[in-house]
């Protein structure tokens, strides 16, 4: 019994095999200790399951505890599982989105003038004046422009 009532009240939702799996997996810890002639509410089960859930999951928490209909263990579930699929199409959604967007990038080649210099122009403040120059494509990165 003490066996029972420790799993109940401690297993919390790890998002392995669903939400639909871990209610079943509560209830049956409920069936088990009322069949010890421990006598739990449905009522207590549903705050149980709720409690079980992650954050992101609190609209559900929110929605069942603003209601002043009571939803039945069925209702529940349904409600949950229908949450659960709508939080994976979106993170699903997410994953695409940046899969495309990341195979999508191109570098592009550098742009190249008629002899196969790269051209820059920096701007300085009006005391040191304007700065233009050439800088051969194919120079090093530790040489310094003059």
């Amino acid at each position: 019994m003490t066996t029972y009532l420790k799993l109940l009240t401690t297993t919390m939702y790890d998002g392995v095999g669903g939400v639909r799996g871990h209610i079943i997996k509560l209830k049956h810890y409920f069936n088990k200790a009322n069949q010890m002639k421990v006598e739990l509410s449905e009522k207590f089960l549903k705050w149980l399951i709720l409690e079980s859930f992650p954050t992101f999951f609190d609209a559900v928490k929110l929605t069942y505890n603003a209601l002043k209909k009571e939803w039945t263990l069925e209702e529940l579930m349904s409600i949950v599982v229908q949450h659960e699929g709508s939080l994976k199409k979106n993170e699903t959604h997410s994953i695409a989105l940046v899969t495309d967007q990341v195979s999508n990038m191109k570098k592009k080649p550098p742009h190249k003038n008629s002899r196969g210099f790269k051209q820059f122009k920096r701007k300085r403040n009006s005391s040191q004046g304007t700065f233009s120059g050439s800088v051969s494509f194919n120079a090093t990165k530790n040489e310094k422009f003059k």
